[in-house]
């Protein structure tokens, strides 16, 4: 009979050991395993093994190495549903023409820089094709159905990025605006046709508008501006806007940042207080101060060429009767620096800014090259 050398579960016994126990193995060898020799005591305690079958088998909760096939297949459900520009779940998903998939935003961000396909490159519609285009449905469908959690998710985290607490007014750095005058915007930066977007999906669609630096100067931005209540917006197909405006109120930049590379601010409205009694009895008065400043404007008028009178009539309107926009409208008509004319945006009474209008009048009067009858306009 041939006998088989055992198989040992931790190592050959050395000398000075001796087995205790042996236990069946798999197949006809014996695996015997050793203590180290002790006295005899009096009590001895009874060891017990089990074989490997007897084993309990193991629980369910323990990791698996290959994943359910329903995790497999949400994975790369997932990854087929996730936007190629962002890399997030497709939220409001637009179809090209090329059949590429994107969010809405997404796309409308990437046009606003280029007119090709993020992933092909091939050269899409005009601006004016995806602004009111229709989401894909069936796409949209089956990731409300397959991710219903997080496409609310999505959701709630876009609006999140839209909104902030402090910055929440969009300003457009462009030129001087008084309260009370229609202004026309043409909109080419892809900056500012995203920050366009933004203001026409609101309640009120606004933005403010401030003087940029001065060019050359150390100064920073201006902090006091106009905002501008949008009237009108005609898109071009390359996605330009002709946008139309009026002109609303004052205000003062408390804090700033940029979004998306346009600035944003945190601001307080301007509005007039009432004069004081002993400002109204110091110097001319109001009606005085107006009737100075329509006498100059005709003299402006008068060495200026026709066409170039009627062009301030059609453009600035004619003259108030309210003080407080009076001074606004003269202003705008003056051949004098804008950034001088910006000191009337933090001064809240009429009659101060009636003043500082009548004193530009008296520095042109004062000024050879005005009194020759030199004037551009």
């Amino acid at each position: 009979m041939r006998t088989t050398s055992p198989i040992y579960l931790l190592a050959p016994p050395p000398s000075g050991l001796a087995p205790i126990h042996t236990l069946p193995l798999l197949g006809p060898a014996n695996a015997s395993v050793y203590s180290l020799t002790v006295p005899r005591a009096t009590t001895t305690t009874r060891q017990t093994f089990f074989p490997i079958s007897a084993l309990p088998p193991r629980a369910s909760t323990m990791p698996r190495s290959t994943p359910l096939p329903e995790s497999s297949l949400s994975k790369e459900l997932l990854t087929e549903l996730s936007c190629e520009i962002c890399f997030s779940l497709l939220y409001n998903p637009v179809t090209t023409p090329c059949q590429h998939t994107f969010c809405g935003k997404c796309l409308h961000r990437s046009l606003d820089h280029s007119s090709l396909c993020p992933l092909c490159r091939e050269t899409l519609p005009g601006f004016s094709f995806f602004e009111d285009h229709p989401v894909n449905q069936k796409i949209q469908s089956l990731i409300i159905e397959a991710f219903p959690e997080m496409y609310a998710e999505r959701g709630d985290a876009l609006a999140a990025e839209e909104r902030d607490a402090r910055l929440d007014t969009p300003i457009f750095v462009c030129m001087l605006v008084f309260p009370g005058h229609p202004t026309a915007l043409h909109f080419f930066e892809p900056r500012y046709r995203l920050m366009l977007r933004r203001c026409l999906e609101q309640e009120v669609p606004s933005f403010g508008m401030i003087l940029p630096a001065r060019q050359g100067g150390t100064g920073s931005q201006p902090d006091f501006g106009t905002m501008l209540e949008i009237r009108s917006v005609q898109a071009l197909a390359d996605g330009r806007s002709m946008v139309e405006t009026w002109s609303t109120y004052r205000f003062r930049i408390l804090e700033r940042g940029t979004l998306d590379g346009y600035t944003v601010g945190r601001i307080e409205r301007i509005d007039d207080v009432p004069d004081s009694p002993t400002l109204a009895l110091t110097g001319p008065s109001n009606a005085e101060l107006m009737e100075m400043c329509t006498e100059f404007l005709q003299q402006l008028r008068r060495g200026t060429a026709p066409w170039v009178v009627q062009r301030l009539h059609n453009v600035h309107g004619p003259p108030p009767d309210d003080p407080a926009a009076f001074a606004y409208w003269v202003a705008l008509i003056l051949p004098i620096d804008d950034y001088e004319k910006a000191k009337l945006l933090p001064i809240r009474s009429a009659r101060l800014r009636l003043r500082l209008v009548a004193h530009w009048i008296e520095q042109l009067n004062s000024n050879w090259w005005f009194a020759s009858g030199c004037v551009v306009v």
